[in-house]
């Protein structure tokens, strides 16, 4: 591509939720961009905490710059996104989580490029980096919440996307009725992603985002089992809704799903082995591998390692394989029928 390529502007959505420890980072990364911005929206999902001062206070030099929706109910992530893409001027929009950074100023140039490049690609996408640094400051409970993210990540999932506005709004944009905040059940992305590739490319761009996630110190087990049960909710619905467009293998295809569908079939083969009649031995052997693999971080890790937590982690391991199994199950079965 010519380097003297015009770039046009774009808009930047960015829900939030309690995003008081990430959102002013985030802010702050997208003002140092080296690109045209035209707006960033902010889409306030009815938090509980100070997100919405601490934006309009970062705003208030910015007045043409940031622009706030604020919401009275939490709507979630897709729903913002929808709402920020009927506002935005631009015909480049770009997704944002209000936890995730571009990594360096030019990230936002680097994301947007391949869609310059030819009017068939209709979105763009980053690798997604949780660095080990940001994963040592979290609590225990996080670090083993993100122990198989840490590191890096491929895949259009809205952290850090960029998208043509005209294509977005004729795929119906995320799907809030079956994908929905008031179900608890993610997996919006995975299904706007596989409706977006009936009308045209999506690619990997060379843009590189920090994921931070939340950075507090609050994050409990609790929280953890609520994330399950989303993910699991998560996976039984696309199964539900996209099981004939999921590829077997999702590598280099953008859906951040590793192995594809063959990743939902992993847990449910793990719950049910060990019942199977002359299989017991060998699925009760697979739980404890798994157990122990699916955590290996943290047993490699001397600040978690000497935490006595670490002996209960086996345990909740296999517990949840029965937990997320159950829960796939029943959001494979119930489900709203799109209106």
């Amino acid at each position: 591509m010519s380097t003297n390529i015009t770039f046009p502007k774009v808009s930047i959505i960015v829900p939030t939720h309690n995003s008081a420890t990430t959102v002013i980072k985030c802010l702050q990364s997208l003002v140092m961009q080296n690109y045209p911005i035209a707006e960033i929206i902010v889409v306030d999902n009815s938090s509980k905490d100070n997100t919405i001062e601490l934006v309009k206070d970062f705003s208030k030099k910015r007045k043409s710059l940031i622009k706030i929706i604020e919401r009275k109910k939490n709507m979630g992530v897709g729903s913002s996104y929808n709402a920020g893409v009927q506002k935005a001027k631009s015909q480049l929009v770009i997704f944002l989580h209000s936890d995730s950074c571009p990594k360096t100023k030019n990230e936002l140039k680097k994301l947007v490029t391949p869609v310059l490049s030819s009017q068939n690609i209709v979105a763009s996408y980053p690798t997604a980096i949780v660095p080990r640094d940001v994963w040592d400051s979290y609590n225990f409970w996080q670090k083993y919440r993100f122990t198989r993210l840490l590191g890096k990540e491929v895949g259009f999932n809205a952290k850090f996307d960029c998208i043509r506005k005209d294509i977005f709004l004729k795929v119906g944009g995320f799907d809030e009725k079956r994908f929905a905040r008031d179900e608890a059940i993610g997996g919006e992305d995975a299904d706007l992603y596989l409706r977006l590739k009936k009308e045209g490319e999506l690619v990997l761009s060379t843009a590189e985002v920090i994921h931070y996630h939340y950075l507090g110190t609050q994050y409990s087990l609790k929280d953890h089992f609520k994330t399950r049960k989303m993910l699991a909710r998560t996976y039984g619905r696309l199964l539900r809704v996209q099981g004939r467009s999921l590829p077997i293998s999702s590598k280099g295809k953008g859906l951040q799903i590793p192995f594809g569908v063959l990743l939902f079939l992993v847990k449910p083969t793990l719950a049910i082995l060990p019942f199977i009649p002359g299989m017991t031995s060998v699925g009760l052997s697979l739980l404890v591998i798994y157990a122990f693999l699916n955590a290996k971080t943290l047993y490699t890790t001397q600040s978690t390692l000497r935490d006595p937590r670490i002996f209960l982690v086996p345990f909740i391991d296999i517990f949840l394989v029965y937990y997320e199994t159950f829960w796939m199950i029943q959001a494979f079965i119930f489900t709203k029928k799109k209106v």
